[in-house]
């Protein structure tokens, strides 16, 4: 590796609130199926800080053999005022959105800790909550965790209040302008990327179950995390399954924690999920979708009926 290996955030999950308040040694999720010197031989091989040396060729390989890659970019690349300003604009319109929702008599997902099961996945043990898919925001799973495109990942054409006011939509303007600094060298190491892009922010509601372990799609295909959140064990951070891009299952697996300002790049064909919330405040995270040329996500981007008219 060309770059100076950078420390790498990642432990054994531990359920203790103190791991939250000091600076997390390396982890590897699932103790027991991933050792510990695995994990950090992994995790330092898969990070690399921006604009070191060679970097986006490191990430680049991290991504083509394990299936993602974390590249530490905040401070000059990626403020915290974006950051924040983002996280205030997200936060908002999902509770406009839901509040929307809520007034078509859709059974909304409330916290209910009794439907967790042992390993975090379960089905939502709250009375009527129901998955949901609308242009402006989708429930997949009922689990708690809501996708919110944002306008520019609109099909040509179709209607929907996707918009934003111009200061939150120049707020994350800035935003993805930033990420794609930063993820458009490493993809562009790997294929030729279509001028198409999709974006968004996930939410994970405080209480939010664990998703399944999921493939998002076929291949040449990238998602684009950069948390507005930190990234902390008990606020239920992503966790991958290394070089399940190229096949295999979830037997092994490791979570990266984040900070504002670093981001993720991971395969569609990677097995991965989202791990529960177990803290006291939502969880947001913006995206981008990098795809090769003639490649479309249909499958998590379908048409969907719209709010604009409640």
């Amino acid at each position: 590796m060309r770059h100076r290996a950078t420390t790498v955030l990642a432990a054994l999950l531990f359920k203790t609130a103190a791991l939250a308040l000091v600076l997390p040694p390396l982890r590897a999720l699932r103790a027991g199926l991933i050792d510990r010197t695995t994990a950090t031989a992994l995790m330092r091989s898969a990070t690399v800080r921006f604009e070191s040396d060679g970097w986006a060729e490191d990430a680049a390989r991290s991504l083509r053999d394990e299936g993602f890659c974390v590249v530490r970019a905040g401070g000059a690349q990626i403020s915290d005022r974006i950051l924040e300003s983002c996280r205030s604009v997200a936060s908002s319109r999902l509770s406009d959105l839901l509040a929307r929702v809520g007034r078509r008599g859709v059974d909304l997902w409330q916290r209910d800790d009794s439907g967790v099961a042992a390993d975090g996945v379960g089905v939502d043990a709250s009375a009527g909550a129901e998955p949901f898919r609308y242009m402006e925001l989708v429930h997949r799973e009922g689990t708690g965790r809501y996708d919110m495109p944002l306008p520019w990942c609109a099909d040509a054409g179709q209607v929907g209040d996707v918009s934003l006011p111009a200061a939150d939509e120049t707020a994350f303007g800035a935003l993805h302008d930033a990420m794609d600094g930063v993820a458009r060298p490493i993809v562009s190491e790997l294929w030729p990327v279509s001028a198409e892009m999709r974006a968004g922010c996930v939410i994970s509601e405080p209480g939010a179950l664990a998703q399944p372990s999921h493939r998002d799609g076929p291949d040449g295909l990238v998602t684009v995390f950069a948390p507005l959140t930190a990234f902390v064990p008990r606020n239920g951070p992503t966790e991958l399954s290394p070089a399940t891009h190229r096949g295999g299952d979830d037997s092994s697996s490791v979570a990266p924690l984040l900070q504002p300002g670093d981001v993720l790049l991971f395969d569609y064909r990677c097995l991965h999920r989202g791990l529960a919330n177990e803290g006291d405040a939502r969880r947001e995270v913006a995206y981008a979708v990098y795809s090769r040329q003639g490649v479309r996500d249909i499958q998590n981007f379908p048409s969907a009926t719209t709010l604009e008219y409640d």
